[in-house]
């Protein structure tokens, strides 16, 4: 019973050695059916990225773009220019304030001694030209005669009430301030390229006034700077002597065969582009710029001459751009 029992057994390890010997034959096959799968997923993988990388190829070659109707442009305030030949103008900067020309501040006195019967005009008035401000009886020939305005202006000041008896002392003082002096300071380093003649621009209160050097005059002794004077418009007196105002002389102007407006240049994916409108759609046109003078920017490639371009608001098509490129991206 015992024999037969350690036979069986014997048995039963000897089938278990050769399923275990076979089962090990069979273990190389098996990394080179994974090496397989695996080249096989990493050569699809391969043909996927090849593919994304044209179509990004393609993307880059155009240009990008967005479509708005030409109302829907209108009422969003978008207006635009053609690109063509312009100027770019070197600035110097400079500092001064604005007075009242001496011969546009008249002190009025009485050209005879007399008693003041009537005073008609009042402090802070606008009065023209010969117009009647008092009338004084003369003490020699005790008849009346009138004070008139000696310049259109406004009355700055009046020393006299009726019932007074006028002397040499002025009786009033009108100002006309619809021209000023802009009196700006050109310091050594700037005076040899100022003179009478170029272009200034004159900023108040951030409104821009354009006008040209009219002269040239030294400062109070000891004063390291020259004053350039610039006579400006002032005709709804929203200037008014003492107020600081800056300058921009236009020392150099140079003539480019290509220009835009600065107000028109965007940064779009780190370059400066410009929008070109052709009907209802907006391109956007990469550019590589050169001089520039803070309102004009010389155009050295990448525009046409003659392009639509929008100026304003462009920033409002490169916004739509980018939304659109954030949505395809999701």
């Amino acid at each position: 019973m015992t024999n037969e029992s350690g036979k069986h057994t014997m048995k039963i390890t000897t089938a278990l050695l050769y399923f275990l010997l076979g089962t090990f034959l069979t273990l190389p096959a098996l990394p080179s059916l994974a090496s397989q799968s695996h080249d096989e997923s990493g050569y699809s993988g391969h043909s996927e990225s090849g593919k994304h990388e044209d179509s990004d190829h393609e993307h880059d070659e155009k240009s990008p773009s967005a479509i708005i109707p030409e109302p829907m442009a209108r009422r969003n305030g978008m207006r635009t220019g053609i690109a063509g030949p312009g100027t770019i103008e070197r600035h110097l900067k400079v500092y001064g304030r604005l007075e009242l020309p001496p011969d546009q501040r008249i002190e009025v006195r009485a050209r005879f001694a007399g008693l003041v019967k009537s005073v008609s005009a009042r402090v802070g008035q606008q009065v023209g030209k010969g117009e009647v401000l008092a009338i004084i009886e003369s003490n020699d020939s005790l008849k009346d005669y009138a004070i008139r305005a000696p310049i259109a202006g406004v009355i700055q000041s009046r020393q006299t009430s009726v019932g007074e008896i006028s002397s040499n002392t002025p009786l009033f003082t009108v100002v006309d301030t619809r021209k000023l002096w802009a009196t700006l300071q050109v310091f050594s380093a700037q005076r040899f390229e100022v003179k009478p003649g170029l272009p200034v621009h004159v900023v108040h209160n951030s409104h821009r006034h354009d006008s040209t050097v009219d002269s040239l005059a030294p400062a109070d002794q000891g004063e390291p700077y020259v004053l350039a004077r610039v006579l400006l418009d002032n005709p709804n007196g929203d200037m008014a002597p003492g107020d600081l105002v800056t300058g921009e002389i236009d020392a150099e102007i140079i003539s480019a065969s290509l220009v835009v407006e600065n107000r028109a240049l965007q940064k779009l994916e780190g370059k400066t582009v410009v929008f070109v409108q052709e009907g209802d759609q907006f391109h956007a046109r990469v550019i590589k710029t050169g001089r520039t003078d803070g309102r004009h920017t010389e155009v050295l490639s990448g525009l046409d001459a003659n392009a639509r371009y929008v100026v304003e608001n462009s920033y409002l098509i490169k916004a739509d751009i980018e939304k659109s490129g954030a949505a395809h991206d999701h």
